[in-house]
């Protein structure tokens, strides 16, 4: 989100897709500031993270 919105702060609100239950993150630049549930993960369809056999998950 930085390149959008560079020093600001960013609020997430959205459902969970799987359970319906409410999640929330805030973060700014690259610095997570707060993430509810604390168990909540992240998936892209696009390739990030590096090298595919060095990714911590595939």
């Amino acid at each position: 989100m930085r390149w959008l919105f560079p020093g600001k702060t960013i609020r997430i609100e959205a459902p969970c897709l799987d359970c319906g239950e409410p999640m929330s993150i805030e973060l700014r630049d690259e610095e997570i500031l707060s993430i509810d549930p604390p168990t909540m993960v992240g998936y892209t369809r696009s390739p990030v993270g590096g090298a595919a056999d060095t990714r911590p998950f595939r």
